[in-house]
C-alpha cells in the first residue's frame, strides 16, 4: 500500500464512530495560504479575528499551530515531528462568520489537509495541579475589556499574558481556564498539566510577580517569592497535587506541506 494510500485509509477510518456510523466531516477555510517562513527572525503572532471569519499565524512554529487547533499544552503533545520547531505563515478565511470551535475545527482540517496530520487521541491518569481558591477567596480584579477576547479561541499570545520583565507577568481579560493554561507552560510548575478547578467563569485583569529563577544574580537566592507562595498570597489561588485524567495527543503521521 502507498502511502498516499495508507493515509486516505487512516483519514476515511477517522470519519467512522465506533459503531461503523459516518461522522459530519470537518469544516473547511473557503481559502488558506501557508507557506514556510524562512525569515530567521525570533518571535512571532497569531490572531483570530473578532469577526469569526479569519485565522493568521505569521512565523509561527507548526507544534504551535498544532496546541491551538486542538486546545492543549505543550505537554500534552506526543511523538512530535522533528520538524516541529520550523515556522510558517498560514492565512486563512471562511466563507462567513463562525463559532470559536467551528474555526478551531476549520483549522484541524487545515492541517490534516496540508500537513497530513493523522492523529489519535489517548487519555491518561496522570499527576496533575489543580488550580483552585486558596482560603479566604479570590484576590482578583475583573476585567475593564471582559469581552475582548471572549468569542475568540485560545492564543498562545494573549494566555500566557505579557511579561513586563523576568517573573514579572501581565494579564488582561484572563479567564482561569487560559490562566491554567499559561501556569502549565512556566518552568517553576515542574512538568506537571495545570488544571482549573476554581469554579470562577468571568475574566479578570491581574499581575503576578515570583521568582522565576530561585538564583539571582551572583548565585544569591532571590527574594521573590515561588509561583506556588505568590499564587496564594497575591491572586488568593494554589495549587493541590492531585491525580486526573488527561487527554494527549499522539501523532501518527505528518508531512512538511508544499507551499501555495
Amino acid at each position: 500500500m502507498t502511502r498516499s494510500m495508507a493515509i486516505a485509509s487512516l483519514l476515511a477510518c477517522s470519519s467512522l464512530t465506533a459503531y461503523g456510523q459516518p461522522v459530519a466531516p470537518l469544516p473547511t477555510f473557503e481559502v488558506a495560504s501557508v507557506r514556510l517562513n524562512k525569515s530567521g527572525v525570533r518571535g512571532g503572532s497569531t490572531e483570530f479575528s473578532k469577526g469569526g471569519e479569519r485565522f493568521t499565524a505569521i512565523n509561527m512554529p507548526f507544534g504551535a499551530l498544532v496546541l491551538i487547533a486542538y486546545n492543549i499544552t505543550v505537554r500534552q503533545l506526543s511523538d512530535p515531528p522533528e520538524f516541529v520547531s520550523e515556522k510558517y505563515d498560514v492565512i486563512a478565511k471562511a466563507e462567513h462568520s463562525v463559532r470559536s470551535d467551528e474555526m478551531l475545527r476549520m483549522l484541524q482540517a487545515l492541517l490534516a489537509d496540508r500537513f497530513k496530520l493523522v492523529i489519535r487521541r489517548e487519555t491518561r491518569e496522570v499527576p496533575v495541579y489543580a488550580l483552585t481558591l486558596a482560603r479566604g477567596g479570590p484576590k482578583l480584579q475583573p476585567a475593564a475589556s471582559p469581552d475582548s477576547h471572549a468569542s475568540v479561541p485560545r492564543t498562545p499570545a494573549h494566555a500566557s499574558g505579557n511579561e513586563v520583565r523576568s517573573g514579572h507577568v501581565a494579564f488582561q481579560a484572563e479567564s482561569m481556564s487560559d490562566f491554567a493554561w499559561a501556569l502549565t507552560r512556566m518552568a517553576g510548575i515542574g512538568d506537571r498539566i495545570v488544571v482549573d478547578q476554581t469554579g470562577l467563569r468571568d475574566r479578570y485583569d491581574f499581575e503576578l510577580k515570583f521568582g522565576r529563577d530561585r538564583l539571582g544574580p551572583e548565585n544569591v537566592p532571590s527574594q521573590d517569592p515561588s509561583i506556588f507562595s505568590a499564587l496564594q498570597e497575591q491572586l488568593g489561588l494554589k495549587l493541590e497535587s492531585k491525580k486526573a485524567p488527561v487527554e494527549f495527543l499522539i501523532i501518527d503521521h505528518v508531512e512538511r506541506p508544499t507551499e501555495n
